[in-house]
């Protein structure tokens, strides 16, 4: 709208476009209108007032001093039941060109194994990865994984398995999207999961990459608010989900009925601040990189999440 030559190009687009083109679009408008009904706006009203309480529990961390740390490490010690929740991408491991490349390394998965091991503690990785990559990567550590957000589970010696009863037909639509996206972004892909979509754009070149980010979302978010679909946007990542789907819900499931004392979670996007909400308030959160967020503390990078690791593995 703040555009006058797109608006007088889209007026004139109007006015010059065929008889046929002017029915196919106002049949598709009509039926927009027809779906999205009064009883529809209100719904989406109060949805927004609820997420905009929820934002506004949102403030800046602050960054976790020593004798912080040291509180954090004595209640584990002293704690008879623990759980970890550990993001994976720009938490465990830092960001890499090629999603495929960000495997763990050696030193990484023996931390896990030997935190895992400690009497009465339990270990989840929840992540956005698909399932499969998951499951490849951490096949030979027992602990509990959460793939694509809280859609798959795969326990402790168990199978995986979907979480709730999704639909994924609207993959169909969404797809031509963005891979329209793609062909206007060099640098781009998309990767696809069971249950939802995703447009990397970490390779493109940074401005336009920002810049078409910034336009698919609003294209996704308006698509969205017809089809109970949500938008992530993570880090040079849009996806594209079941807005019923998200780590708050997934770890609150979780812990549902145990009596964990010692409850910690750690992640660096904005996915991972349902997780920060939706935990109790006795919870140790903290936040990979000083952003706006609802976790306790912050930490500046992965290093030193390895840092804290390896403090978990010797305590």
């Amino acid at each position: 709208p703040n555009n006058f030559e797109e608006i007088a190009d889209a007026l004139k687009q109007a006015m010059e476009m065929p008889e046929a083109e002017q029915i196919k679009r106002n049949k598709f408008l009509q039926k927009r209108l027809k779906r999205y009904n009064v009883e529809k706006w209100a719904h989406d009203f109060m949805h927004s007032l609820e997420d905009t309480a929820h934002k506004s529990d949102i403030v800046k961390a602050i960054r976790m001093r020593t004798d912080q740390e040291e509180e954090m490490f004595n209640a584990y010690k002293a704690s008879q039941k623990r759980i970890l929740f550990l993001d994976y991408d720009g938490t465990l491991r830092g960001f890499v060109n090629n999603p495929e490349d960000a495997s763990p390394d050696e030193e990484l998965l023996e931390l896990i194994k030997t935190i895992h091991s400690q009497e009465n503690t339990e270990v989840v990785i929840i992540s956005g990865r698909d399932r499969h990559t998951l499951g490849t990567w951490w096949q030979d550590v027992p602990i509990t994984l959460i793939a694509e957000h809280g859609v798959w589970k795969r326990p402790v010696g168990g199978e995986w398995a979907v979480t709730e009863n999704l639909k994924n037909d609207w993959m169909e639509t969404v797809r031509p999207i963005l891979e329209k996206y793609v062909d206007r972004t060099a640098g781009t892909f998309i990767e696809e999961k069971n249950y939802s979509l995703a447009w990397h754009y970490r390779n493109a070149d940074p401005d336009l990459g920002e810049k078409r980010a910034s336009e698919l979302s609003t294209v996704l978010k308006e698509l969205s608010a017809n089809n109970e679909l949500g938008v992530l946007d993570g880090n040079k990542v849009l996806e594209i989900k079941d807005s019923t789907i998200h780590k708050g819900k997934a770890v609150t499931k979780h812990i549902f009925g145990k009596d964990y004392t010692f409850k910690f979670a750690i992640g660096d996007d904005w996915t991972d601040e349902y997780m920060f909400h939706d935990l109790p308030d006795d919870a140790f959160t903290i936040k990979v990189g000083l952003q706006k967020t609802a976790a306790k503390y912050y930490v500046d990078d992965t290093d030193r999440v390895r840092d804290l690791l390896k403090k978990f593995a010797a305590s």
